[in-house]
């Protein structure tokens, strides 16, 4: 077991060179191994940080979590409203977090940081659950508002801060 908590960096790897609209997919799940202290423990997720390369002055997005490795039915670049409900159900979310690129980025480089608390740096954690036998949590990606424009050197590169629970 970690001793307090722990840091986990992630780089979607089926990112596509492509315009993500509002409602798209931009990454299905990830895993984030070792989220939680033990198998089918809980962790408190605190801090997001993410940095999007092209992404620009009006691009929302929203982070769903899962408890398991189903896929969510539609790949990157798909429209996530054509995810069936028992598609979702399958999945088997356990919680999301919207980042609001007017409340939540700064401009750096060739894109924006985005960080998960609010304006007054007050958003609560989020308390993430693992299945049983499992100490990984996947997190997939949805374009929320904007469009962002990808191309073959872009990446998306993102940090997780969890607190373990005993």
């Amino acid at each position: 077991m970690y001793p307090a908590g722990n840091l986990v960096k992630l780089s979607p790897s089926d990112l596509v060179g492509a315009a993500y609209t509002e409602g798209d997919v931009i990454f299905a799940k990830a895993e984030l191994k070792n989220a939680v202290p033990s198998r089918g423990g809980c962790s408190m997720l605190h801090t997001i940080s993410m940095f999007v390369e092209g992404a620009v002055s009006n691009d929302d997005f929203t982070l769903l979590f899962f408890d398991n490795s189903t896929d969510l039915g539609e790949p990157a670049a798909d429209p996530a409203s054509d995810i069936t409900a028992d598609e979702f159900r399958t999945a088997s979310c356990i919680g999301s977090i919207e980042l609001d690129q007017s409340v939540n980025s700064v401009a750096v480089a060739n894109g924006l940081l985005y960080s998960s608390s609010d304006e007054k740096g007050k958003r609560g954690p989020v308390f993430l659950k693992a299945a049983n036998g499992e100490t990984s949590i996947w997190v997939a990606m949805i374009q929320q508002g904007g469009t962002l424009d990808l191309t073959d050197t872009d990446s998306i590169t993102l940090t997780f801060g969890f607190e373990y629970l005993g």
